[in-house]
């Protein structure tokens, strides 16, 4: 995976399984700046749609992955290191994936974009969309997710509330509590109101549990997830922890691949451990080489101890 410019995984995904990740911009070029983005702050806030990466670079990639790798995979999740939406040319690279393989297709955005109709058509290839709706009144959403200026919360509810009216495909709506932020009784209940106007398919309750941007961003306990999902009804749930295996065979493998989540994502010891199948004794000896190598790093956040990539440009 190493010679992939755009496509990084499979990595584990708490809702995909195992999701090979199509990067459609570079890093971290995105609609929002949000306090609890596990990847970084933002480096280019912008509302311009582009074709930020040549859509031709994107295909050759994806047709060499199904043509030399083995690791199987359960959906191609176009989402990455920015906002996707942003990709002037995405319906073109969802339709051409689907044209050479049966594997669904899933687009993680953060659902800003879909106000815009020509954004809404652009997605209706797609198999899945799981669009985040993290605020509803002004104030939240300015605070948790700090869009570019000007940009309205409503703008952003209706544009989901359009695209449930033209979609087809499976809509998973993600909403991610930050403690003392997003969750007061108001803001719930305003929730609860805009879910009914979007009608998703199902509802993902999530909460900060990797190091995020801002470091006082703090999660929800389960306790306060299970009220919520109380409630929001049956379509609701609490997103799990994944539990894939994708075991790699030598020790310099297992490292590559230890590299290639990190690069992504920061995970914990304990989250290593369950998706690559490795005991956690065994994943220590890995680490401790990477660290004294200088390619990873580690700091804590609550009561784990979580590793990444020190350069994941």
């Amino acid at each position: 995976m190493s010679r992939f410019r755009h496509l990084y995984g499979p990595v584990p995904s708490r809702r995909l399984g195992r999701s090979l990740g199509i990067d459609l911009v570079p890093h971290k070029v995105c609609t929002y700046d949000c306090i609890y983005c596990q990847i970084g702050k933002t480096t280019l806030r912008t509302l311009n749609r582009e074709e930020y990466i040549p859509k031709e670079e994107i295909l050759e990639e994806v047709k060499a992955f199904l043509k030399e790798e083995h690791s199987p995979i359960d959906h191609f999740s176009l989402s990455g290191s920015g906002e996707p939406t942003l990709h002037s040319q995405i319906r073109w690279v969802i339709e051409e994936i689907k044209r050479i393989s049966s594997i669904p297709v899933a687009v993680l955005t953060n659902g800003s974009l879909l106000c815009e109709e020509e954004v809404r058509k652009d997605l209706l290839p797609a198999d899945v969309v799981l669009p985040s709706l993290d605020a509803v009144t002004p104030e939240v959403f300015e605070k948790i997710n700090r869009p570019m200026r000007g940009f309205p919360v409503e703008k952003m509810i209706d544009g989901l509330a359009e695209f449930r009216k033209g979609y087809r495909g499976q809509i998973w709506l993600e909403i991610l509590f930050c403690k003392g932020v997003n969750d007061s009784q108001d803001e719930l209940l305003k929730f609860k109101d805009a879910i009914e106007r979007i009608r998703p398919d199902q509802i993902h309750l999530n909460t900060v549990v990797r190091p995020p941007s801002e470091s006082w961003a703090k999660p929800l306990s389960q306790d306060e997830l299970e009220e919520i999902k109380i409630l929001f009804g049956e379509k609701a749930s609490i997103i799990s922890e994944f539990d894939r295996h994708l075991v790699p065979t030598t020790a310099e493998e297992r490292r590559e691949a230890i590299l290639r989540i990190l690069r992504r994502r920061p995970l914990s010891l304990k989250d290593l451990s369950r998706w690559m199948g490795i005991p956690q004794d065994e994943l220590n000896g890995h680490l401790a080489l990477l660290l004294e190598e200088g390619k990873v790093l580690s700091r804590p956040f609550g009561d784990e101890v979580y590793f990444e990539m020190i350069d994941r440009s």
